[in-house]
């Protein structure tokens, strides 16, 4: 339960508080997620698993059904992860998600019907956009970004951005070093 609340830290860290963060529905089909997850994993005892398995069913299929947010109990989702808007999210049961990642809404993060096998596997704090379709076995660097609508079929890099279809890497800027102190010295005496 503590990765449920880090995703509502986040949530919170957001603005939505109190009654606004409980009616979210995307919360509530991160709630439904972790409960499903949670039986998939532990395997309670019986009197614990039946009244819980019931429980997941229903709330499960109205997520499906109503909010289109097919996210499986099989897939490992790390803690702090924000859906944008509900509607169209499907995560296969191989897909395995980093810390505070965020996905916005009509994303597919699944396998590949080409023949190669395997879900791709997102790293620490990237951003999916709305659209993406992220298939086959990939790994997404943490940092991240993909882009709407953006065609993910290879691996990204920590920190690059991903665009178009089929997805085009950009890696990201390098990091300018520090200045050295003999270098301002010059500087300042140069002017």
């Amino acid at each position: 339960m503590s990765k449920l609340s880090q995703d509502l830290a986040r949530y919170k860290a957001k603005g939505f508080k109190g009654r606004q963060l409980w009616l979210n529905p995307t919360v509530w089909s991160i709630v439904t997620y972790r409960l499903g997850n949670w039986l998939y994993t532990t395997q309670p005892g019986v009197l614990v698993r039946i009244p819980a398995k019931i429980v997941y069913f229903v709330a499960n299929m109205f997520c499906e059904v109503v909010m289109e947010m097919c996210i499986d109990a099989q897939a490992t989702i790390g803690g702090g992860i924000c859906f944008g808007h509900i509607g169209g999210i499907h995560i296969n049961p191989g897909a395995i998600i980093g810390d505070n990642c965020d996905i916005a809404h009509r994303v597919t993060i699944g396998t590949s019907a080409m023949g190669r096998k395997g879900a791709p596997v997102l790293g620490d704090n990237v951003y999916v956009g709305t659209g993406a379709t992220l298939i086959g076995r990939l790994k997404i660097g943490s940092g991240a970004k993909i882009a709407a609508n953006t065609l993910v079929i290879g691996n990204v890099p920590e920190g690059a951005t991903v665009i178009g279809v089929p997805g085009r890497v950009f890696p990201a800027p390098p990091k300018a070093a520090p200045p050295s102190p003999a270098s301002e010295v010059e500087a300042a005496t140069a002017s």
